[in-house]
């Protein structure tokens, strides 16, 4: 009776379990199919993904090489202008140079310097619109090196005095004993910065000290340089100060106007300071002048003392640097051709022409040149081509200074030229004073094993120098000898008694006009040969010729004629 009672339990639990299991196998059934539709989904938008992702990547990298490729035809273009800008710019600029040298007419002097004015704030200008484009294009880039603070100051104060016209301007280094010897940084994105602030404090100074300090402290591992700028020019307002530094930007007032630029010198180099690391900044009281300052960290570079460093040749010493020296030039370019061995004849110096790069390295052998200056660009062998071949020729100490000539500003010019041995890159449009400048640098720094014998100096000087006022006698020392400057001399004085003796004429007959215009021409080539007394004689007569009574103009034309008489006996002397 029990086991027929317990069988419909059984079979109801069963049943029961059955029916649990088939649902279960159903639920399970029904989850795994849509485990494997969302499986089928998730894979979908996975293979989706991945396309999306390959074609998002393949249009990034498309736009990165277009990027990269018009970053590169940009630096290629800018490259090119300013070979194209800078080349005829220094041909007109070089050439106004030469006509000014040679030039005894003080009218056309004046024409002249106002051209030479307007050449170099059109070079200015030019220089700042490429330097603004390389940082835009991203090609503007920094170099280590070791940097003498002293020697680089002293460089571009020679230069700033050399290009001066400002008789009422003194210039003045003072440099911490706290600067280091040498140190770390970008010699060259220095030089620009302290370059572009002594311009500044020139052109917006008439008169007064310009002077260059330097100081440092101690800084991390190494010291935080200043370096400041103070001139006594025209200030700068308070509500000015803050445009100073910005791109385009310039101090608007009446006492500047004739000084105006791009408004880019002072964005460039604080640029260039926040890229080295540095800050840049100014202090000024509005007519009465202005600090202008940077501060560099940098680390110092041990093992050179000062007196191992070289020193950078006063303009007094410059002549002795050239003389006698001899010089391979290889320009490709008629015009530069022309101007740059007029201008190294004018230095005193002894120089052979290369055509192109594979002539100078045919005309190139130790002992026979002191100096080579090689123009980047040339047909058949480039500078670079030509340098290389002759360092890959000859042992280093058999290679005098090669310096480049450029008209191209990227720096990857100058990573060439580090690369194959060029010792410095000046750049095109280049004058006289720099060319002249940079050539001394280079022979006084480089060891004097492979120096040819100079060819003796006269030592004599002209006595009639004492007669002429102290910068153009110092000028003339550095250019001519004493029988070159007393033949200079008697040219005058043989043109003055022709002017004398017209001028008397002229009075006589009350030919006013023409005896204001000989006493001009006789004022202005006793002026340019430093004779002030005679000079301002002639000022007299030319400003009064037709108020002066028959006593007075006697009396000047007497103490003219003294002038000459005294000159004359000097040379002759």
């Amino acid at each position: 009776m029990s086991d027929d009672a317990e069988k419909p339990v059984s079979r109801s639990r069963f049943e029961r379990e059955k029916r649990a299991r088939q649902e279960a196998e159903a639920l399970l059934e029904s989850k795994s199919r849509e485990l494997f539709l969302a499986n089928e989904e998730l894979l979908s938008h996975q293979n989706s993904l991945e396309k999306i992702v390959e074609d998002r990547t393949a249009k990034l990298q498309a736009a990165l090489e277009k990027a990269q490729a018009a970053s590169e035809m940009r630096s290629r273009f800018l490259a090119t202008m300013s070979h194209e800008i800078r080349t005829p710019l220094g041909g007109l600029i070089g050439m106004i140079n030469l006509l000014r040298m040679e030039e005894d007419d003080s009218r056309k002097i004046e024409l002249l310097d106002y051209a030479t004015a307007s050449g170099t704030a059109l070079k200015r200008i030019v220089n700042d619109v490429l330097d603004f484009s390389k940082m835009e294009a991203g090609a503007f880039q920094f170099h280590k090196e070791a940097v003498d603070i002293r020697a680089l100051t002293a460089s571009v104060l020679a230069m700033a005095i050399a290009n001066s016209t400002k008789d009422g301007l003194t210039f003045r280094q003072s440099i911490s004993d706290t600067v280091p010897n040498l140190f770390s940084g970008d010699a060259t994105r220095i030089r620009q910065v302290l370059s572009n602030l002594i311009s500044n404090a020139t052109r917006y100074s008439s008169e007064g000290l310009i002077e260059v300090r330097a100081t440092a402290e101690h800084f991390d591992n190494g010291s935080l340089l200043r370096v400041e700028v103070e001139d006594q020019g025209v200030g700068i307002a308070p509500d000015e100060k803050q445009h100073l530094f910005k791109d385009f930007s310039q101090v608007q007032n009446k006492l500047t106007a004739a000084a105006q630029g791009t408004g880019l010198g002072l964005a460039i180099s604080k640029r260039i300071i926040e890229g080295c690391g540095g800050t840049i900044g100014v202090e000024s009281r509005f007519g009465k002048g202005s600090v202008f300052w940077f501060e560099l960290p940098v680390e110092i570079v041990t093992g050179t003392s000062v007196e191992e460093l070289p020193q950078i040749p006063e303009i007094k010493d410059i002549e002795a640097l050239l003389k006698g020296a001899k010089v391979l030039l290889a320009e490709d370019n008629k015009i530069n051709q022309k101007l740059i061995m007029t201008f190294l004849d004018r230095m005193g110096l002894d120089a052979d022409l290369a055509e192109n790069g594979r002539i100078a390295v045919e005309k190139f052998e130790p002992g026979k040149y002191d100096i080579i200056l090689m123009d980047v660009a040339m047909p058949e062998m480039d500078g670079l081509q030509a340098t290389r071949a002759i360092r890959d020729t000859w042992a280093a100490d058999q290679i005098p200074p090669i310096l480049a000539l450029t008209a191209h500003v990227m720096e990857t010019i100058e990573d060439e030229s580090r690369s194959v041995g060029i010792d410095r890159v000046l750049n095109k449009p280049i004058g006289f004073q720099d060319l002249r400048m940079g050539i001394a640098e280079a022979l006084r720094g480089r060891n004097g094993s492979y120096r040819r014998t100079a060819k003796p100096r006269d030592e004599e000087q002209a006595t009639v120098l004492k007669l002429m006022s102290k910068d153009i006698a110092e000028g003339l020392v550095l250019a001519m000898d004493a029988r070159e400057i007393n033949a200079l001399v008697s040219d005058f004085l043989d043109d003055g008694i022709r002017l004398l003796r017209a001028i008397r004429t002229g009075w006589k007959k009350k030919d006013f006009e023409t005896v204001s215009a000989d006493a001009h021409s006789l004022k202005g080539a006793s002026g340019l040969l430093g004779f002030k007394d005679l000079s301002e004689c002639a000022s007299i007569v030319e400003d009064n010729a037709d108020v002066l009574d028959a006593e007075d103009f006697a009396e000047v034309t007497d103490i003219i004629a003294d002038q000459i008489k005294m000159i004359r006996s000097e040379v002759e002397s």
